[in-house]
């Protein structure tokens, strides 16, 4: 009877066989000429390779000879091809000793240890801690970032001497604002009112807030004078919305900070809150909105005529509509007349107050210092019960005595230098938020009970981005979180929290690298009306500031859809295509889309004339991979290999020249993009990496740099100009100058790589979804997996992936099916699958 190590045993003797009688020559025929010793493209050599797999050596090299040979990539299409019979036995030989490589080294691929949370799970955790959000991820070294990869890494997640620094001072504020003095507070109230039914300006009534005001966004302004230093705020008013015909719906927002100064661009603010006003004034509503005062920025004292004003605080209301036609209606800078037949905000009421102290010490205070006789009686001992408790929940785990032993140490110290329980345990708890058993990952080495915690903090950082919750810590200590059907049940439950919402937009703006979209220069000139923009002063034709813009709802918008696809459970396959996009009034407007009003994002349904569907044409991909001026195909191709079918493309090297400068003089003769990359690849040392980039970025062509579908361009040479009041006077005359010379067709057609050829976003959609689909599945896995425990995924991991593809399949791709078995694998969980 054959043994397992007996089975291994001949399989590595016929392996090394294989190799010199197939693999080797293989390579010798179809590779060695460019990765060999003479020349070694993309710096892979392979005339080096050896046949023994079973020992482990070059695990990484052999992976990236396989995934070229099975996505076909590999040798190039204008090269002798081998047959499919010679790749596959190339690729099932690497494959088979990669899985014996892995399953004799470990049944579970190890995850990287030492990693800190980032910024966004440290600013969750202290919130669910303390229970209440107080802003301190901002004060903290910003997270290193690089694009198409997440930051959750052990590489990424390194702590410096100035973020130790950093963490000491969050941590002291933190403490601050938790634990409160002993003895009633002082309460601080502002409120204001005005009359709906007294005249103001422009036509408005004193109550009623336009869309515009002077060379800004249309406001009313409350200043407090006095405040606590910390605590948390109620801001109640009473609003409701004034319609003209036709309009339904006017957005209020409150900001709280500085004197906003639209003209100069200076300011700083937080946002409070946001009511969707749909009430008519002969109904008006309460609404209230909560915060902490430590969050809000403070106008400095300053001297004004030799007079010393203090500092101030401003809450600003604003009428934030947008139908996209902000820069439409204004003759002049400061010509507001457009405000009385656009809604209005009617604003009767502002009340102001803070601290809340309807149950004092609130109830944050009391979680850390509970109610116990063991306070008076025997201080000490209770002193210990406090800071146990505390470290339980920071550490996210069990702590032992000797751990506690070292913080009452530390209690004891502050406690002879302090006049009160409350600045000692203030100083000594935020040492336990500085400890690397806070900052850090919880790792559990040993398979006893304590691994439940760390498995209960990696299902709630995945999914939350923040600590266990009490659920998931009891489940912890009674040992039935290993359980299967209880991680399945509480995946389930996480995904429906609201705390989920973090995850999706942390997440996908990292896998998509969509934050740079907010920093491309768009061309003002060729496209007036994408950002509303200042009209007047030294800002002039700038983006108007303190208000949401287009670019952010671009941002929500992808965000929103992925949330969608999870929140619906629906394929992940509508990252390509789908039959809704997620839209309010200003991004329908922008696509073309009718009948949407309001600024509330939501999934509307979308017809083939919109050519919208799927992350494709969504304006964050578009804008993002754009100069501003004008598409770049290159930058949309590599979006493309990167964020959805998950190959690395590395950058050019420093030496390859630009697209004009390889081109040469024939540059100034090239008709299109299209033309000009074709000249491009003329050059040797461009044409290997372009001939794989050019043809996925093509079918972009018929979308802008600021993501609108345009199928039509100028004629060769002519020169677009921008808006000019004179010759336009108005945009619809700007729109009939662009209809005049945007008379050629764009050619958006390209053959992909060992693909058909296809013309423009659809066909390219359809061959995605037709040819390529397990690629794209596949790679979503992988993001979601290696986000999920914080690290990159390497060959050992190859074969659990293509599991979880196949269950995704058995699944019909539904996306929240796919997160469930990513939690419940043992790359997961760390439990080894003892069935296999």
């Amino acid at each position: 009877m054959l043994t397992a190590l007996t089975c291994t045993v001949l399989w590595a003797d016929a392996a090394q066989t294989l190799f010199k009688k197939d693999i080797v020559p293989f390579f010798e025929e179809y590779c060695i000429r460019c990765h060999g010793p003479e020349k070694s493209k993309g710096k892979i050599s392979l005339h080096t390779l050896d046949g023994d797999l079973s020992a482990g050596r070059e695990p990484e090299r052999w992976e990236d000879v396989l995934e070229m040979l099975e996505s076909g990539e590999m040798p190039p299409e204008d090269e002798e091809q081998p047959s499919e019979t010679k790749r596959m036995l190339v690729a099932d030989w690497i494959n088979r000793g990669l899985h014996d490589y892995v399953n004799k080294a470990s049944k579970v691929a190890v995850a990287t240890t030492t990693r800190r949370l980032t910024n966004f799970e440290y600013q969750n955790t202290m919130r669910d801690l303390l229970g209440f959000e107080l802003e301190l991820a901002k004060d903290l070294p910003v997270d290193p970032d690089k694009p198409y990869h997440f930051n959750n890494t052990a590489k990424m997640m390194m702590i410096g001497p100035d973020q130790l620094i950093r963490y000491k001072e969050a941590a002291r504020k933190a403490m601050a604002s938790a634990i409160v003095d002993p003895g009633n507070p002082e309460i601080h109230r502002v409120s204001s009112k005005w009359e709906h039914g007294k005249p103001s300006k422009g036509g408005l009534s004193q109550a009623e807030i336009g869309v515009y005001q002077g060379p800004g966004v249309g406001r009313k302004t409350i200043g407090v004078k006095r405040w606590p230093n910390t605590g948390e705020f109620r801001i109640r008013v009473k609003a409701s919305g004034n319609f003209p015909s036709g309009f339904k719906e006017v957005g209020l927002r409150l900001v709280m900070g500085t004197d906003l100064r639209h003209d100069s661009g200076a300011g700083v603010y937080h946002e409070v809150g946001f009511a969707h006003l749909a009430n008519s004034p002969d109904q008006p509503e309460e609404f209230e909105f909560r915060g902490r005062i430590e969050n809000i920025p403070v106008q400095p004292a300053r001297t004004s005529r030799n007079k010393i004003i203090p500092p101030s605080i401003t809450i600003t209301a604003q009428n934030i509509f947008d139908n996209g036609e902000l820069n439409d209606h204004r003759k002049s800078g400061f010509d507001a007349s457009w405000s009385a037949q656009a809604p209005r905000v009617v604003l009767e009421s502002l009340e102001f107050e803070a601290p809340l102290a309807e149950v004092w010490p609130p109830p944050h205070h009391t979680r850390i210092l509970f109610e116990s006789p063991l306070r008076k009686a025997k201080p000490e001992e209770y002193a210990r019960g406090v800071i146990k408790r505390f470290m339980t929940r920071a550490f996210r785990r069990p702590v032992t005595e000797e751990e506690v032993d070292h913080y009452q140490r530390i209690y004891k110290i502050y406690d002879a230098e302090s006049d009160t329980l409350e600045q000692a345990m203030r100083e000594t708890l935020a040492m336990v938020l500085v400890s690397p058993q806070f900052l850090y990952h919880m790792v559990i080495d040993d398979d006893g009970p304590s691994k439940q915690y760390e498995l209960a903090s990696r299902l709630a950082y995945f999914l939350w981005g923040s600590m266990p919750d009490q659920e998931l810590f009891d489940l912890a200590a009674s040992g039935k979180l290993a359980d299967p059907v209880v991680i399945e049940a509480q995946t389930r439950r996480l995904l429906a929290d609201p705390r989920v919402l973090g995850f999706v937009g942390n997440f996908t703006t990292q896998w998509l690298s969509i934050a740079k979209m907010k920093t491309v220069n768009v061309n003002r000139d060729l496209f007036p009306r994408f950002l509303y923009t200042v009209h007047v002063g030294e800002r002039r034709g700038q983006e108007q500031l303190f208000r949401p813009t287009i670019r952010d709802y671009m941002h929500e918008e992808t965000v929103g859809f992925v949330g969608e696809l999870i929140r619906k459970n629906a394929s992940v396959l509508n990252i390509v295509d789908s039959k809704f996009a997620y839209l309010n009034e200003p991004l329908a407007v922008h696509y073309g889309v009718e009948g949407v009003s309001g600024l509330k994002l939501r999934p509307v349904a979308i017809k083939t004339e919109h050519r919208l569907g799927g992350l494709l044409t969504q304006g964050s991909v578009l804008v993002g991979n754009s100069t501003g001026s004008a598409p770049h195909p290159i930058y949309r191709a590599v979006w493309l290999r990167e964020a959805i079918l998950g190959d690395e493309v590395k950058p050019p090297p420093a030496e390859v020249p630009a697209l004009s400068d390889s081109a040469g003089d024939s540059a100034d003769e090239a008709v299109s993009i299209k033309n000009l990359l074709a000249l491009h690849r003329n050059n040797e040392s461009c044409r290997d990496c372009h001939v794989r980039l050019d043809p996925w970025g093509i079918p972009f062509e018929r979308y802008s740099s600021i993501g609108k579908y345009q199928p039509l361009v100028p004629k060769d040479k002519v020169r677009v100009r921008g808006f000019n009041h004179k010759q336009d006077q108005t945009f619809a005359g700007y729109e009939a100058y662009l209809k005049s010379i945007y008379t050629e067709k764009v050619d958006a057609s390209s053959r992909v790589p060992h693909g058909p050829a296809v013309d423009g976003m659809e066909e390219l959609k359809k061959y995605l979804l037709k040819d390529r689909k397990d690629e794209i599945v596949e790679n979503v896995i992988r993001r979601l997996l290696a986000y999920g425990i914080g690290r990159e995924l390497s060959y050992r991991d190859r074969f659990e992936v293509e599991k979880l593809l196949t269950l995704s399949e058995e699944d019909e791709y539904k996306l929240q099916e796919m997160i469930v078995s990513i939690c419940l694998s043992p790359t997961f969980t760390g439990i080894e699958n003892k069935e296999e």
